[in-house]
């Protein structure tokens, strides 16, 4: 433990986290971007024409998706393109978490790594691809940082998983009173991330902060480690990419007030993650039904919404029977939104399936995708477990809006 009247002393004048670099855009961390944009990469890279980031066909895609998008995300995609595209100048925000590999001949071809793939293929759940990047990412990351940057941090024996701290230090405020399972965005700069630099112990940060929370710590001569505006948007994404996939949630009227609180519908899950990753050694582990059970309370969370009753009424009384398996019991069926609620999906029949209970729990999870012909397709978990007992296609009913099912297929990884 350090002593109470320690004070952080920065190992290296450009000590800092960094999610990526040269530019900040936060958007691009949400998944429906993040993921929606590879799988479009990988649908130029399936061509075998060495397509360049800077071609014509990556500048259609990344205009459809933000044609699909502008109503839900504030972010323009289809302004970076040409020569100076999305990937030349934000290509970190894909290579820091792996799904593409550092472009080090920098030819601009359009290549993703054997992880990318098969994320983009949905081998790979969108709740699975979280747990593996609290799992791996590392730093300092050397996918996005260069050589000499690294061997700072490796010469004061620094290395260490940022997503997975941040969650241990939550847990353990959450452990000691569940009203204290927060972090501020002032702790994460001011505190957590001088005493990463220092070799902290889980006990230091939760005793630094309980310190400050009752007002018995001054910060007078810790080391501001976030010494400019893009320094601290770079610290808060390795939060917001917590929030984006269920772990945590945001509030707060602006980024310098925000609160990240430990999501405690999952509690027991990510208590299970955490023990998990400490123990595991391998970069990117095998992974258990974890992730299964977070997708499972994430997709029960979201059918208690205030207008799911409502929704789930108007869509049963257009259609009776589940949309795969035809079963009729209403004790057995939802209403699954086509296009999700929180991108704007609206609670109408014409965005709505009616599904049988575990049916609606593969579709939210990105298991089992309907395409805007009828094809039902599984990802190969599901296809052990439901391969002989789902139709291979189903009949569209006449009151949805077919759209929604594009912008589904073509953008959503499940939640």
């Amino acid at each position: 433990m350090l002593p109470s009247d320690f004070i952080p002393k920065k190992p290296f004048e450009e000590f800092k986290w960094k999610w990526a670099s040269l530019q900040c855009t936060e958007g691009l961390n949400d998944p429906v971007v993040l993921l929606g944009v590879l799988s479009r990469m990988r649908k130029l890279e399936k061509l075998g024409s060495g397509l360049k980031y800077s071609s014509e066909e990556f500048s259609r895609e990344m205009s459809d998706l933000s044609n699909d998008i502008k109503d839900s995300l504030n972010i323009n995609l289809a302004a970076r393109t040409g020569e100076r595209n999305l990937i030349r100048n934000s290509g970190q925000y894909w290579r820091a978490v792996g799904l593409i590999p550092s472009d080090n001949d920098h030819s601009g071809i359009i290549r993703l790594t054997d992880f990318g793939r098969k994320v983009a293929d949905r081998e790979i759940s969108q709740a699975e691809f979280s747990e593996a990047t609290i799992h791996s990412l590392t730093l300092p990351n050397a996918n996005i940082q260069s050589r000499g940057e690294c061997e700072k941090w490796h010469s004061h024996g620094l290395c260490f998983k940022p997503l997975l701290l941040l969650l241990r230090i939550l847990l353990r405020l959450y452990d000691y009173d569940s009203t204290y399972g927060y972090i501020t965005n002032r702790e994460l700069l001011d505190i957590i991330i001088p005493l990463s630099g220092c070799g902290a112990e889980l006990e230091d940060y939760f005793s630094f902060i309980l310190r400050f929370r009752d007002g018995q710590l001054s910060l007078d001569g810790w080391p501001d480690c976030c010494p400019k505006d893009n320094d601290k948007r770079f610290a808060r994404e390795f939060f917001l990419f917590l929030a984006n996939y269920g772990y945590v949630f945001v509030s707060g009227e602006n980024r310098s007030s925000e609160v990240y609180t430990l999501n405690s519908v999952i509690l027991d899950e990510i208590q299970v993650m955490v023990r998990s990753a400490e123990t595991t050694p391998t970069k990117v582990p095998s992974l258990s039904g974890v992730s299964s059970e977070i997708e499972r309370k994430r997709v029960s969370y979201s059918v208690s919404r205030p207008n799911q009753a409502s929704f789930r009424k108007a869509v049963l009384n257009a259609c009776e029977r589940c949309v795969i398996t035809n079963v009729t019991m209403p004790e057995v069926l939802e209403a699954a939104h086509i296009k999700p609620y929180k991108y704007n999906g609206a609670d109408t029949v014409a965005n709505g399936f009616a599904m049988r209970v575990d049916i609606h729990t593969l579709f939210d999870t990105g298991h089992l995708r309907i395409s805007p012909e009828g094809e039902v397709v599984l990802s190969g978990r599901a296809r052990l477990d439901y391969g002989a007992t789902i139709p291979p296609r189903i009949l569209i009913p006449s009151f949805t809006d077919v759209e929604n099912i594009r912008w589904r297929w073509d953008n959503f990884n499940g939640i």
